[in-house]
């Protein structure tokens, strides 16, 4: 089966409150996604559900679905933030299916910032889905490519990492 795009792992409950979630983030990767479609592919950008917690779905007709969608993904998106849920079950269950699954290059990008080094990693320790600080101290192996949520960066680092082309992050610590 031929890969086709990128799969947003994410935590829609409670995220109604525009100031108080990712509402707006999601927003504008879908606002890219409708003003670039050859640039942007995000296969699960209707899932993202601000209206409702799945309520219409069991958890397990649910993760089905993620998974289904997940092995159609050629890379990985999870957006880190303040507002971040980070010990989210849901969240950290997409992170490590698509991770040690499916074998998803992983691309994190920070919220709001405008550039991210080597330092941004620890600075922003508390942004980060509960897995990825496991990943990024227990199981370093996970690679992972830390970029500033800028258009042109993630079209770029979208561009680079995909599974179908087995092209990575370096490791876990990768700066694109």
């Amino acid at each position: 089966m031929a890969r086709k795009g990128t799969y947003i792992a994410f935590d829609a409950a409670g995220m109604v409150d525009p100031i108080c979630s990712n509402r707006h983030t999601f927003q504008q990767l879908a606002e890219w996604q409708r003003n670039y479609p050859s640039r942007f592919n995000f296969i699960n950008m209707d899932a993202i559900n601000f209206a409702a917690e799945h309520d219409d779905q069991t958890e397990t007709t649910l993760k089905h679905h993620m998974l289904q969608q997940m092995a159609q993904a050629e890379n990985l998106l999870v957006v880190a933030s303040p507002v971040l849920n980070t010990e989210s079950p849901i969240l950290n269950w997409q992170i490590s299916r698509a991770i040690n699954r499916f074998h998803l290059p992983v691309i994190l990008a920070y919220a709001g910032l405008e550039t991210v080094d080597e330092s941004t990693i620890q600075a922003y320790w508390s942004w980060l889905p509960q897995k990825f600080r496991k990943y990024l101290t227990v199981k370093p192996w996970a690679r992972i490519a830390h970029i500033p949520l800028i258009r042109t960066k993630l079209e770029s680092a979208l561009a680079a990492f995909s599974a179908e082309q087995q092209t990575y992050p370096w490791d876990s610590f990768s700066i694109f």
